[in-house]
């Protein structure tokens, strides 16, 4: 393979690449796993077919991830699931258990949304 198309297949595998990787640690997937896939078959697949192997990881990527709404995590300001109980970045909690009912909490709520039982 030639170092033009190890380059045009870089400029295209590398943001690739490095998308995924954030929005995996953010979804609490595997980052270095899909980051890894996406350049290696971006660089590894030959001329024109090594772009449309990354975007096929990148389809791949966007029907297999874990799905939910985004939210900012409170300690470290990093975006994280929302229904995670814990940041997948900084291990901060990101619900709590309703001392009544048990119901996960956001933990800066107030009140339980199930039984408005005030949580301290």
């Amino acid at each position: 393979m030639s170092w033009t198309a190890l380059a045009i297949n870089l400029v295209f595998a590398g943001p690739v690449a490095y998308w995924t990787y954030n929005d995996a640690k953010g979804r609490d997937a595997n980052p270095i796993l899909w980051a890894a896939t996406a350049l290696l078959v971006g660089l590894f697949f030959l001329g024109p077919l090594g772009p449309l192997g990354t975007g096929i990881v990148l389809i791949i990527y966007l029907l297999v991830r874990p799905k939910g709404a985004m939210r900012i995590c409170p300690y470290c300001k990093k975006k994280a699931l929302d229904w995670l109980a814990f940041c997948p970045h900084c291990k901060g909690a990101l619900k709590r258990d309703c001392y009544r009912c048990f119901a996960a909490v956001d933990a800066e709520s107030e009140f339980c949304p199930n039984c408005h039982t005030k949580l301290s």
